[in-house]
């Protein structure tokens, strides 16, 4: 099982989220972290909605986590297809796909239509998550990339904070901005707003320290 913690994780992680989308999506519900979706409004971000300051430290809708770490940064898998396909004209091919399939257009409608995107009725039902599901199903089949995974439970993903990510202090967090050390008066920050994000919201896993 591939976790948070493996060096590695972030190499493999729209490789594996690909794979957990073809799953059903009652059965993805039950991975997530908070269990109470909450619509995510465009109005309520800082800037431009995929790029919030502080690690999306306010962003706890596990779709909107889902939906940016697997479709928004897909270009993520392809240093683990170079290591995984030797010929250049293969790699290259792959790549083409991806960017076709997982291209600007598609993210622009899913940001657009935000809320419903990302409520429980929009990624049951909704026209952007199973065209964003048969792409991937699409994609890995070409590629022979599907696998099956026991998923986690809770599905985390590297983009964002959880409660639990801080029930002792690590001076050099997976989630610093490139390996740097923190220092304990920010990791304090970071764990109060994420702290604070998910007040109120029935967790899946208790947090108490």
């Amino acid at each position: 099982m591939l976790s948070l913690s493996d060096e590695r994780f972030c190499q493999y992680e729209v490789y594996y989220l690909m794979n957990f989308v073809l799953i059903k999506p009652k059965s993805q519900l039950a991975h997530f972290y908070v269990k109470r979706i909450m619509p995510v409004c465009a109005e309520s971000h800082f800037q431009a909605i995929d790029l919030d300051h502080d690690f999306n430290s306010n962003i706890t809708n596990p779709l909107y986590q889902l939906f940016v770490s697997c479709f928004l940064n897909s270009q993520k898998i392809m240093p683990l297809l170079e290591d995984m396909f030797d010929s250049n004209d293969i790699y290259h091919e792959i790549n083409n796909e991806r960017e076709n399939l997982f291209d600007d257009e598609m993210s622009n409608r899913f940001f657009e239509n935000l809320e419903f995107n990302t409520s429980l009725d929009g990624f049951e039902n909704g026209a952007c998550w199973q065209e964003l599901r048969e792409r991937s199903r699409l994609f890995l089949t070409k590629y022979s990339l599907l696998d099956n995974f026991d998923f986690p439970n809770p599905m985390k993903f590297s983009e964002f904070l959880y409660p639990d990510d801080f029930e002792e202090y690590d001076p050099a967090p997976r989630w610093s901005w490139c390996g740097q050390f923190m220092s304990l008066e920010d990791w304090m920050y970071f764990k109060k707003t994420t702290l604070d994000a998910y007040h109120g919201i029935e967790l899946t896993r208790s947090f108490s320290k």
